[in-house]
């Protein structure tokens, strides 16, 4: 299922319902990740200052995979970029942006 987030707090509901759903309290969830109960009780009611770090370490432990999505016509020079840090794999050909 994939699921389009706007706020820290649709992440952090998310985190909850799956968290919930895995029976783990907040204890234990945080044993599992290395986050404090604190940390996740904050992120699942939204803090938005919540540490990136932790929250993807968080959704890691709990099977939520996080995926971007970057514009269509990202430029050849970004592309490439992205390509070097291995951040996407090699298509036939690089994208090519259309100006008019």
């Amino acid at each position: 299922m994939s699921i389009k987030i706007k706020s820290v707090s649709q992440l952090g509901q998310v985190a909850m319902v799956v968290r919930r759903d895995q029976s783990l309290d907040q204890e234990t969830a945080g044993l599992l990740s290395g986050c404090g109960s604190t940390f996740i009780s904050r992120f699942e009611h939204g803090k938005e200052s919540s540490e990136i770090g932790r929250v993807l370490s968080l959704l890691e432990q709990l099977g939520v995979e996080v995926k971007v999505t970057v514009p269509k016509n990202l430029s050849p020079k970004a592309h490439k970029k992205l390509l070097n840090l291995g951040l996407i794999q090699a298509l036939s050909s690089p994208p090519t942006r259309a100006f008019e």
